[in-house]
């Protein structure tokens, strides 16, 4: 998918802040670039951004960010940039003919409003543009300056500043077909060159449809005073689900209101890697301070630490610069920190006679060995939780007991004893032992559920699963012998590969779009967009021949009955999966159906579903019948089970995941009042069908009216006279 980002202007009202709009940073990013960032975190790889005032920096700027970035960044200079953005549209004319994202380089805006706009389909010469219905809650806009938008059943009517009456405002985003460049060539003849002129010829034509994003976050920044307001709401939104009592109550609140914006002030282009060394260093400092004698120091300089341990990810975020290293870097870091910060605490308590007097002659041996357990209880909490993700493919939940949580706390209590140590030195003590204890126990209690589990006697987990996503082809559609044929003729026909090979290439990346797939096999080859092109012309031409599998219909009805969603997802061609579920009969079974389009993955496809459907991803199952099919929902909290059709149980096995034999199995361990299905490893495991390696896969209960029509994202405020639009 193609991204043309506007970026001419000169921003005269922010020129107290910064030369040149584009280049104005806002938490640790420039406008331009954060554009760019969040475009290719929502599936966007080719950038075309159109620079006109100091357009020598802009650019300089572009193509450090193309290189440090790894994307591709055209340039197109406008010298007509002062006669409207719609001069800037028509730019990019040149460069671009096909569907593309156009953006506003000034305006910021949630990652899953263009997550919204990229999962449209878009009819001939149509624009969809995002907009925020909810008019009366968005604090942000200015309403002497916002672009608003009135519509008649999502179809635009009307499109400018200060309306007697409208419906949204529009958030500067759309998702365009290239008859967009026409509309902007014929609304600049009739005298207004601007973008929201070409958008109301287009409308004027019934080409414009709105969809609604006003449940997200997006801002138009144009004074400093946008700019104060765009920084809070990026901060604002720095929090995680998994923070723990301590985290959401301290140290966010500290984090996100002073460390965080000082060390981005100070360090405008610090990275998260940076800052967890940063509080790897606190710690050390709190770990000296308990040698020397200072533990008052020392607890209060722990609980700094504790405070920065969440300033590296905010730091991340707000740069848009997550990566799975910093999340093994960090953690890495932490341990490392937690021994060394325990350790100076048992070298104090050591020394201190205090201590040694009130706890009398075993003192030697109850510091050691509370110490020793509390360092271990630590580790092992640390191990446990990857454990069970490369032996049961699952993260251990609760309040106290999940995967990721917990830090926050023990710090705290240790803090707390360096601190009371105005009261009495045994107060480190006590702090050691009840991090010993409440580490261990955590350590226990998943050995226990871990151990009920591996043995049949027990899930690993019981939750409520509302929506199972259905892969297309090898799951629900019996299509993947005809597409390994295919793709392994044109395999051997246009690369030096055996048959043999090439299936077994093209076997391992299953689960990726074609396209994607050939470039994993052959990086950079010139045949590669040729071939892609044949293996889609060889689908559109086949694929519909290829049924259904026979309990696909049953057990989309058992789950309809038990009102759990439905979706289909694929990395198939989107209208050919709609093509062949409406040839099929299966289309009112469906809650939704998604495939493959430009910018719209399959991975893109699942996010989309959790946020337009408004559902938990740790009630959400997602099926497939590859190994990569994993891969796109390993990181989002979707439990993944596995068809064996492609691979054998052995193979899902020892990836670490669970499989089952078909669709029906899936179905039989369904236990409704329970709510949940329970894939259990050991003796007796899906009616026969041994579960491998242990792997648990999750959720299962009914959704009140899960089943209902599209299961639409409510609109609050509505767009009309009584029920919230504005006049």
């Amino acid at each position: 998918m193609k991204c043309l980002i506007l970026a001419a202007g000169n921003g005269g009202r922010l020129a107290e802040v910064c030369s040149a709009k584009p280049l104005v940073r806002i938490a640790g990013l420039p406008l331009i670039e954060r554009s760019i960032a969040t475009a290719q975190q929502a599936g966007v790889d080719d950038f075309y951004v159109v620079t006109g005032y100091a357009s020598d920096r802009v650019e300089a700027l572009l193509s450090e960010i193309s290189s440090r970035r790894r994307v591709s960044i055209t340039t197109i200079h406008n010298p007509d940039w002062e006669l409207g953005n719609g001069r800037s549209l028509l730019a990019g004319r040149e460069r671009i003919d096909e569907p593309f994202l156009l953006l506003m380089a000034d305006h910021i805006l949630d990652r899953d409003i263009l997550n919204r706009l990229l999962s449209e389909s878009l009819d001939d010469c149509e624009v969809v543009l995002a907009g925020d219905y909810g008019i009366d809650e968005n604090q942000l806009v200015d309403l002497d300056d916002v672009t608003m938008l009135v519509a008649e059943d999502r179809r635009l009517v009307a499109i400018g500043k200060h309306l007697e009456s409208y419906d949204a405002f529009d958030t500067g985003a759309f998702l365009c077909s290239p008859h967009l460049f026409a509309a902007a060539e014929e609304s600049a003849e009739a005298g207004d060159a601007s973008v929201s002129g070409a958008i109301r010829c287009l409308a004027a034509k019934g080409k414009v449809r709105v969809v609604d994003v006003q449940d997200h976050d997006w801002i138009d920044v144009d004074t400093p005073d946008d700019l104060k307001n765009a920084e809070r709401l990026l901060f604002q939104n720095l929090s995680k689900p998994e923070d723990g009592f301590i985290s959401r109550t301290i140290n966010r609140r500290i984090s996100t209101a002073i460390f965080t914006p000082l060390l981005l002030k100070l360090f405008p282009r610090i990275t998260a890697n940076v800052v967890s060394v940063l509080a790897f260093a606190v710690s050390i400092a709190a770990s000296l301070a308990f040698f020397l004698g200072a533990p008052i120091v020392g607890g209060i300089v722990i609980q700094l630490a504790s405070i920065l341990d969440g300033s590296d990810g905010e730091v991340a975020r707000l740069k848009k610069l997550q990566s799975p290293f910093g999340n093994f870097f960090d953690a890495v870091v932490d341990r490392y920190s937690d021994g060394f910060m325990l350790f100076g605490m048992f070298y104090y308590m050591t020394t201190t006679s205090a201590i040694d007097t009130l706890l009398g002659p075993p003192s030697t041996v109850l510091i050691v060995g509370t110490s020793m357990l509390a360092i271990l209880g630590t580790l092992m909490v640390s191990y446990t939780s990857a454990k069970s993700v490369t032996d049961f493919g699952y993260r251990y939940g609760g309040r106290w007991t999940a995967a990721g949580r917990g830090r926050d706390l023990r710090l705290f209590v240790l803090a707390l004893g360096g601190v009371a140590t105005l009261i009495h030195p045994i107060t480190v003590f006590v702090a050691v032992l009840a991090v010993a204890l409440l580490t261990t126990g955590i350590v226990l209690w998943r050995v226990w559920v871990s151990w009920g589990y591996a043995f049949g006697r027990r899930p690993l987990v019981t939750t409520s699963a509302t929506a199972v996503i259905f892969d297309f082809d090898g799951t629900i559609a019996n299509t993947m012998p005809f597409l390994s044929d295919l793709a392994v003729g044109l395999l051997t026909d246009s690369y030096e590969i055996s048959d043999a090979e090439a299936r077994r290439r093209y076997r391992e990346t299953t689960g990726m779009d074609f396209g994607s797939q050939i470039e994993e096999i052959f990086p950079g080859h010139t045949n590669n967009l040729a071939v892609a092109a044949a293996m889609e012309s060889g689908k559109r031409e086949r694929i519909l021949e290829h049924p259904l599998f026979d309990e696909v219909i049953p057990v989309l009805r058992f789950f309809e009955k038990r009102g759990v969603k439905r979706f289909i997802c694929s990395s198939t061609q989107e209208t050919l999966v709609r093509q062949h579920t409406k040839r099929a009969g299966i289309d009112d079974l469906l809650t939704g159906c998604f495939g493959y389009r430009p910018g719209f993955a399959k991975g893109q496809q699942i996010e989309h579903i959790l946020q337009h459907y408004d559902l938990r991803p740790e009630e959400v199952i997602f099926v497939g019948d590859s190994l990569k099919d994993n891969d796109f929902v390993k990181d989002m909290g979707v439990r993944f089970v596995a068809i064996r059709r492609l691979f054998e149980e052995q193979e899902f096995r020892g990836r670490g995941l669970f499989s089952v034999q078909d669709l029906t199995a899936l179905t039989r361990e369904w236990r409704r009042p329970a709510g949940a299905i329970h894939f259990v490893n050991g003796h007796q495991a899906f009616n026969g069908y041994q579960a491998a390696n242990g792997h648990q896969a999750a959720n299962g209960h009914q959704a009140a009216n899960g089943h209902q029509a599209a299961n639409e994202r409510k609109t609050s405020n509505g767009h009309r006279a009584a029920n919230g639009r504005r006049a």
